[in-house]
């Protein structure tokens, strides 16, 4: 999917005060979808944030994984290591018209 007003975040280390904000670099690269959607969730760059899972549920095993930086402006984990995702949301903003 292309756009140039996406971008993914973190809470480091689960603390709300110390966020990082990563907006997306190359539009033609910001969102894809996996046609296996009971492995993979949205995927963010190329591959800079990979929501995966074998059992079709991201807390229950460490599958996901944030591996590099193209795409998006900041690395929004500090290690490569795999991990589950205990909860993700994700957002369409329309502009309204007047």
């Amino acid at each position: 999917m292309k756009t140039n007003k996406s971008f993914i975040f973190s809470f480091k280390d689960g603390n709300l005060q110390n966020p990082i904000l990563s907006r997306v670099k190359k539009e033609n690269e910001a969102l894809w979808y996996a046609l296996d959607k009971d492995k993979y969730g949205p995927r963010f760059g190329f591959d800079v944030f990979v929501m995966k899972s074998g059992v079709s549920d991201f807390t229950q095993d460490k599958l996901s994984q944030c591996k590099t930086n193209i795409g998006y402006e900041n690395h929004i984990r500090t290690t490569n290591d795999r991990f589950s995702v205990t909860d993700y949301e994700v957002f369409k903003v329309v502009k309204k018209s007047i």
